[in-house]
């Protein structure tokens, strides 16, 4: 009784949610028939990328049936040992397409087609584009079964709307669909950045200072002291974070206002953020913060090379002076799709004496975000493309002793400035390093302080890759193959139709390139689930003869060629 008034409970507040919010469209219907409780939404920092969709939570369970929102055709169909995993694309006659990704499988009249297409490619991971009458489905056709495939954090369905001319995802929850949302958005603390006139904006030598929201009602926040502005120009930026019925989990926000003294500055609308922009998310948020700490702060002013359309703003960027010392209010507003409102209120006042602060800025070549830069070091050579950064930066290069016995190790910049584009490293190889030519890499230090490799191909005698990433890097020789353990596998055992085998992979330097798997000498699918790393096979008697004993090989390249080889036989 008690589950039953609580669903009816969750009904009712997304049946009301469907009056308050900016319906687009009311064609969809729930892609599953249990009660739609988020883990993400639409618009929710990531690192490097908006969140696209919204993320549906499945019990803590896989299998369930996925149902077509509305009545469409499979246009496209993708596997992958990360990203979405299983995924589905189905156009509709609307101009839209829906995304069901991290799917376990597919009804079996398409997981007999995607399977075909592996064995004739001989390959797992594979794209394909049905012709546009060979899968059509009625809106609530069962197409498939909820998973945890690809870089999936748990069972969910990540299910997306989007334009189908241009593909640009869609806020998903402006579609009707039967989410309940009453909370409005919760702000945890306001960032002020003290920006001198001749600092460049951005990560890289702009101190920060943190204030920590105190919750005064529901919807209302403040800062209780009064906040220092100690430089000639500042901006802003707030922790704040959605939370919807029934889920305790982080979501984003949707739209962001920010008044001084009662008049608009600066704002955004979480919306229709495309995949060729969405990597400015870089820009929009502290990245420092995002990827030392896990905190996502949303500025509230725009660096140099933020492209984002998502803004409004009274003075062109949100950088603001302040032209006394008198007390001046700050409200931030923050809604999210349905209309729930919460505001932070606080106040601000400029020092009398101004302080110009250091920050981390070092000594170093002053580099223009538009017009980028070529960089030499010893034996190295570094070329940062036009428009790859946000904003100036002061650049630290050095050399350092090597982690390598082949050169030193190059240090650049720092790990916590974001790039936009590749930027290209290249070093001049010795005759030391050239014996090892065929197996060089570029090895980098992670923020854990592990070394992870960036690539690296050998031209005549230059090693050149192309990475997003500052910081330090050395050359490694990758000799080491990698390693193929049993996991659910027993030499000799005795196996039956539909039992999975499981093998642990790993590759600790270039990656892993290639993988196959024979049995009998004849290929069969092995499936490759990257954020586990393992490989396993599902014994098919329509692959495999039963009754006898077979052979079983499984092969794995990595980036650099080195090649480990597993053979064992077993009963089937």
């Amino acid at each position: 009784m008690i589950k039953f008034l609580a669903f009816i409970l969750v009904f009712l507040q997304a049946f009301s949610n469907l009056f308050s919010q900016k319906n687009l469209s009311t064609d969809f219907i729930s892609p599953l028939n249990i009660p739609l409780f988020l883990s993400g939404n639409y618009g929710e920092l990531r690192t490097g990328h908006f969140h696209s969709g919204i993320d549906i939570k499945t019990q803590g369970v896989i299998g369930k049936p996925v149902f077509a929102a509305e009545e469409g055709y499979i246009a496209r169909i993708k596997i992958q040992s990360g990203g979405y995993g299983n995924a589905l694309y189905i156009a509709h006659p609307n101009g839209y397409t829906t995304v069901y990704a991290h799917l376990d499988r597919f009804i079996i009249p398409v997981q007999e087609y995607v399977e075909s297409q592996q064995y004739e490619k001989q390959k797992f991971e594979i794209e394909l584009f049905p012709k546009h009458d060979q899968f059509v489905f009625n809106q609530g056709d069962v197409i498939a079964y909820s998973g945890n495939t690809g870089r999936s954090g748990g069972p969910h369905l990540h299910f997306e709307v989007r334009k189908s001319n241009g593909q640009v995802p869609m806020n998903g929850l402006q579609f009707n669909l039967p989410v309940a949302d009453n909370i409005p958005p919760a702000f945890k603390g306001i960032y002020v950045y003290n920006l001198s006139e001749n600092m460049p904006v951005g990560n890289n030598g702009d101190p920060r200072d943190s204030f920590s929201a105190v919750k005064k009602n529901d919807s209302t926040y403040r800062i209780e002291e009064i906040i220092p502005i100690r430089e000639n120009y500042f901006g802003l930026g707030t922790e704040v974070y959605d939370y919807l019925n029934g889920s305790g989990n982080r979501c984003g926000i949707y739209t962001l206002d920010y008044y001084l003294d009662g008049k608009f500055q600066y704002g955004f609308t979480v919306d229709n953020i495309s995949f060729a922009n969405t990597r400015y998310i870089n820009a929009h948020m502290d990245y420092a913060l995002k990827s030392a700490e896990g905190i996502s702060v949303h500025r509230l002013f725009s660096l140099p090379n933020n492209r984002l359309p998502i803004y409004r703003s009274a003075n062109g960027k949100g950088v603001l002076s302040l032209s006394n010392d008198s007390l001046h209010s700050v409200r931030i507003e923050a809604s999210d799709v349905y209309g729930n409102k919460s505001v932070l209120l606080c106040d601000v006042r400029k020092l009398a004496d101004t302080v110009s602060i250091p920050g981390n800025v070092s000594a170093g070549e002053r580099v223009n975000w538009f017009e980028g830069g070529v960089f030499d070091e010893g034996p190295f050579r570094m070329t940062i493309p036009p428009a790859s950064l946000y904003n100036d930066i002061i650049m630290d290069i050095s050399l350092e002793e090597g982690i390598s016995l082949l050169h030193d190790t190059l240090r650049i910049h720092t790990i916590d400035e974001p790039l936009h584009k590749n930027l290209v490293l290249r070093v001049v190889l010795d005759s030391a390093a050239l014996q090892f030519k065929d197996k060089l890499i570029f090895a980098r230090i992670d923020e854990q302080g592990k070394a992870v490799s960036e690539g690296g191909e050998c031209i005549d005698s230059k090693l050149i890759t192309s990475t997003r990433n500052f910081g330090k890097y050395f050359l490694m020789v990758d000799t080491v193959k990698p390693t193929i353990s049993p996991l659910k596998f027993i030499s000799g055992g005795k196996y039956t139709a539909g039992q999975r085998i499981t093998f642990q992979v790993a590759d600790e330097q270039a990656g892993i390139h290639s993988y196959n798997a024979y049995v009998d000498g004849q290929w069969v699918l092995l499936k490759y689930d990257a954020k586990s790393d393992t490989m396993f096979y599902t014994l098919d008697e329509k692959r495999i003869a039963a009754g006898n004993w077979h052979k079983l090989v499984i092969e794995v390249k990595d980036e650099k060629g080195n090649l480990a080889s597993y053979s064992d036989t077993f009963y089937f």
